[in-house]
């Protein structure tokens, strides 16, 4: 039997950590959402969920999944478990990602970072899509977070700080255009149904997945994902790119 919740009902992925879970602290103490917070291991899941709702408005509105995005029975059952629990989603976060693979063969490192930033977001989507398209939501949308580097007119921009010659990263930033390019698609593809696809680059934030680099707190890129996520008009910010840095092209 679905529950209901008169909360907009929010799933992040990789939301025990780093950005993910600074999202979910904004979502959560702004006391409006109701959010699913998803990590591979259910511990960890439940861990960020009783450290969440310290600060929640809602205690009750913050929930743990169990979501893999590498393992397709892992996504297919966080889906049916989302279904049966509530009935729909009203926004989904695309939040995990791999940035790196040391030690590997180059073919190992596309394939791993590929794995999760490209085709985990499209399996966990269209996994989804469904209950997504179940909304009653009016402002349904699908936040896929890219980078900066996954731009291709910049990386080769001489004065860009981020440019290929300062960060090689050929993977990754390949993994990124990629996701670019299926938010874009997505953004086509999914008008019908009233669904927003929007690409949202948070900046280079002080994280675990950077190593403790960035410029910007975890707090400061979350916040971008967030507005992406919930603010403007999603006619307009549907299929773009949005970031505080400046940018050009894809």
């Amino acid at each position: 039997m679905a529950s209901s919740t008169s909360k907009a009902l929010v799933l992040i992925t990789g939301a025990n950590q780093g950005l993910g879970f600074a999202v979910a602290q904004q979502l959560v103490s702004s006391g409006k959402y109701h959010v699913l917070v998803s990590a591979r291991n259910p511990s960890n899941a439940q861990a960020a969920v009783q450290q969440l709702q310290t600060e929640a408005v809602d205690k009750a509105a913050v929930t743990p999944i169990t979501l893999d995005v590498t393992d397709d029975a892992s996504v297919e059952a966080a889906a049916k478990s989302v279904k049966d629990q509530f009935g729909h989603l009203d926004i989904l976060i695309n939040n995990a990602g791999l940035g790196m693979v040391p030690d590997k063969p180059v073919r190992e490192q596309y394939r791993q970072i590929f794995e999760v930033n490209v085709f985990g977001v499209a399996a966990v989507t269209e996994a989804f899509l469904p209950i997504l398209k179940a909304s009653f939501f009016s402002d349904k949308r699908v936040i896929n977070v890219t980078s900066g580097l996954g731009l291709i007119t910049m990386a080769g921009k001489k004065d860009y700080a981020f440019n290929a010659n300062a960060w090689y990263a050929p993977d990754y930033r390949s993994s990124k255009a990629a996701l670019n390019m299926i938010t874009a698609a997505q953004s086509v593809k999914f008008a019908s149904d009233k669904i927003a696809v929007i690409a949202v680059a948070p900046g280079m934030c002080r994280t675990r997945f950077t190593g403790g680099q960035g410029r910007k707190d975890a707090s400061d890129g979350a916040k971008v994902i967030v507005r992406a996520a919930t603010e403007g008009d999603p006619e307009k910010l549907t299929g773009t790119y949005y970031a505080e840095e400046p940018s050009e092209g894809w």
